[in-house]
């Protein structure tokens, strides 16, 4: 670990964080900038042997959580100082910046890499913890706790690791002099012995010489190059699943809610329907008032009374109702959302996932915390699929919630045709003509096919598809990316099979969501 520290202070003194978050496989990932460019620094905590390294590209996940405190608290900050514990998996790394006026903040970044308790906190000037990729208390732990506020304690030493096994296993009672040696010379930072199988696969990497005859040796001169290469085999079997796993985590979230706004909104509407009842009790007011001139005169004070609590009652009923009916109007637009969402995260292709997910926060997060996190950089756009059916007419098809509110909204004109298939989740399909083309012509419909086709009716022989101009359609207000009104709309009838048979004869024929799963 002293060895892996003086690598990554080499590497990153004065470097600035530019970006925090946690990978699709549960690593953290920290982008660095400086002299020698952009480095993206991994931490696998959770691998069955714990490292860090410098990797090429690693597909992040902007999720609430630890990422984003280190998002808020380490973007902007330097690298000063990296040190390890003696005899220890444990990296601090601190990194600090100097406000206008020169006074200096710092926040420690430890990171705990030992296998099968692998960890990451982060800490403030004064040692307590802020966050923490694990947190337990002493009920769940009883050598240590990392809750927030706590002071941080590291974990207990194991005495045992005095010597390392490997040094007291190839030199027995020379074990301590070896290690005298190597903490002597650690600064020089020399080549690393490293151990292959015959087929090129690491299997040691020390300070020393190691006995291992059935290996091949070499002389490599960054441990955290070997890092990386550990890293990426450690991580290439599971790349394949990643994106199904992003897939099914992210429809999980999102039928959650969706479940909890369904049963707020069934709540609501029994309650509405209790209220409607509310007339029943002017009428049985309004019916003692009726015939209170039959009563006698010593029994009308109380029946005006009576008459009195039902006109109450019937009042108080109304005014829950102004309240509810809001409140409903609101779930059902959440509810809608979430539809749209679930509909989208099922049909996406896998580098879009991330989009869909960043919908669905923005969507159902509180605005308070969506306030509080950091912008991240605008992603790169990815262009929406493109037909061409004759020269001079181009059917652009969104992929995702983000990119069919970019094609309708930014890139297509006012006058162009705007498709979707009616009261259902489903792509915008905007028409664009060079010139102005009549209302039966027949791209009309082969856009008719494509809304219908990629839309959750996909499976469907005949889906009924509306379209207007784009300058009729209007964005939902706190709705998810996508979710619009529109008027002046005309009706079609959209075939997906026909829309299939085009896109397989185009040339380089796209993906439809039969087969993107």
């Amino acid at each position: 670990m002293r060895r892996c520290a003086l690598e990554l202070l080499g590497a990153l003194r004065g470097a600035r964080c530019s970006a925090a978050a946690e990978s699709v496989d549960q690593r953290l990932v920290l982008r660095f900038e400086g002299a020698g460019g952009a480095r993206l620094l991994a931490a696998a905590c959770f691998d069955p042997t714990p490292s860090v390294a410098f990797v090429s590209d690693l597909p992040l996940e902007e999720r609430p959580g630890f990422g984003r405190v280190l998002r808020d608290r380490l973007i902007g900050t330097r690298v000063l100082e990296v040190s390890s514990r003696r005899n220890d998996r444990l990296l601090r790394l601190r990194m600090g910046t100097r406000s206008r006026f020169g006074v200096a903040r710092y926040h420690d970044l430890i990171l705990e890499l030992v296998p099968r308790f692998g960890n990451a906190l982060l800490l403030n000037e004064e040692g307590r913890i802020v966050a923490a990729l694990q947190s337990f208390d002493a009920t769940a732990n009883a050598r240590r706790t990392t809750i927030e506020g706590a002071p941080y304690e590291a974990p207990p030493l194991d005495e045992r690791l005095r010597i390392p096994r490997t040094i007291a296993r190839a030199y027995g009672d020379e074990g301590e002099r070896v290690v005298a040696e190597i903490e002597s010379s650690i600064e020089q930072l020399a080549d690393l012995y490293v151990y292959r199988d015959r087929e090129g696969r690491l299997l040691q990497a020390h300070l020393v010489a190691l006995p291992m005859p059935d290996s091949l040796e070499s002389r490599e001169a960054s441990l955290l190059a070997l890092f990386a290469e550990m890293q990426a085999r450690t991580h290439a079997k599971g790349s394949s699943q990643s994106a199904a796993t992003r897939r099914e985590r992210l429809l999980a979230r999102i039928a959650r809610r969706l479940a909890a706004d369904e049963r707020d909104a069934a709540q609501i509407l029994e309650r509405l329907r209790e209220i409607g009842e509310r007339e029943s009790l002017r009428a049985a007011g309004e019916a003692i008032y009726a015939g209170l001139h039959e009563r006698p005169p010593e029994a009308r004070d109380e029946l005006k009374g009576e008459a009195r609590g039902y006109f109450e009652r019937y009042r108080t009923l109304g005014l829950r109702a102004e309240r509810l009916e809001p409140a409903l109007a609101r779930l059902h637009a959440r509810i809608e959302s979430a539809r749209l969402l679930q509909w989208e995260a099922s049909r996406v292709e896998p580098e879009l996932l991330a989009e869909v997910q960043r919908s669905f926060e923005n969507a159902f997060e509180p605005r308070a915390d969506r306030t509080r996190a950091r912008a991240p950089k605008a992603p790169k756009r990815v262009a929406p699929r493109e037909l061409r059916p004759r020269p001079g007419l181009r059917i652009l098809i969104g992929r995702s919630p983000e990119q069919n509110a970019d094609l309708t909204f930014r890139i297509a004109r006012p006058d162009d045709r705007w498709f979707h298939a009616k009261n259902i989740p489903g792509a915008h399909v905007v028409l664009q003509c060079d010139t102005e083309i009549d209302e039966d012509d027949a791209a009309l419909g082969v856009a008719a096919d494509c809304a219908a086709l990629f839309s959750n009716a996909s499976a469907s022989a005949k889906v009924d598809v509306e379209y207007t101009r784009r300058k009729y359609v209007r964005k939902q207000r706190d709705g998810a990316p996508g979710l619009v009104f529109y008027t002046n709309a005309r009706a079609l009838i959209g075939i997906p099979e026909r829309a299939r048979a085009v896109l397989a004869a185009t040339e380089g024929a796209l993906r439809t969501p039969s087969n993107e799963g």
